[in-house]
């Protein structure tokens, strides 16, 4: 028997009662198709990279599972019938692709280190930070560079993150490929 990865989207429009249902047919999908020691992780609800289906939003779930050669095949197909599932892969589960990700905590220690290596990096080069800041200005705005200009004043109005995604969806809809 062969260990396999189950990936399902479901629309994120579905309430938790909806999800847990729609999870548990497909958690019966997959015993009937002769899987064995089943288990299921939900991964909560996430912003697609792009629109599936009318939905920007969806719940994913994965169901990790021992089967026979055919198991997959016979699992994609029935999914590719089922109304609750909005995208899906069902692949050969790989322990080596498992990352730890980094967590909250983790993020103050990431950046100390990356900035105890920039310090080794600059003291191998023979200076440290602070002496960079001239070193090859001039050449820089010989080649047709503009000095930055001022930053804009903070303004002390808080930031509605609504209107923020309103604003991208509408950059996002419009055409980004350059003119020629």
């Amino acid at each position: 028997m062969r260990k396999y990865e189950l990936t399902a989207v479901f629309a994120g429009t579905i309430s938790d009662s909806e999800l847990e249902a729609a999870g548990n047919r497909v958690q019966k999908l997959i015993e009937d198709a002769g899987a064995a020691n089943i288990e299921r992780a939900e991964l909560g609800k996430h912003k697609l990279q792009y629109e599936v289906k009318n939905n920007k939003f969806g719940s994913i779930v994965t169901f990790t599972f021992d089967g026979e050669g055919n198991t997959a095949n016979v699992i994609t197909a029935k999914l590719k019938l089922s109304k609750d599932v909005v995208r899906f892969v069902c692949e050969l589960f790989n322990a080596a692709r498992l990352k730890r990700t980094p967590q909250i905590a983790d993020t103050a220690l990431i950046k100390a280190s990356r900035e105890k290596e920039r310090e080794e990096r600059d003291r191998e080069r023979g200076g440290d930070r602070s002496d960079r800041d001239d070193r090859g200005a001039s050449q820089i705005f010989a080649a047709g560079h503009t000095e930055k200009s001022e930053p804009a004043p903070a303004t002390d109005k808080p930031v509605d993150l609504e209107e923020i995604d309103k604003k991208l969806d509408q950059l996002l809809q419009g055409d980004l490929t350059p003119t020629v």
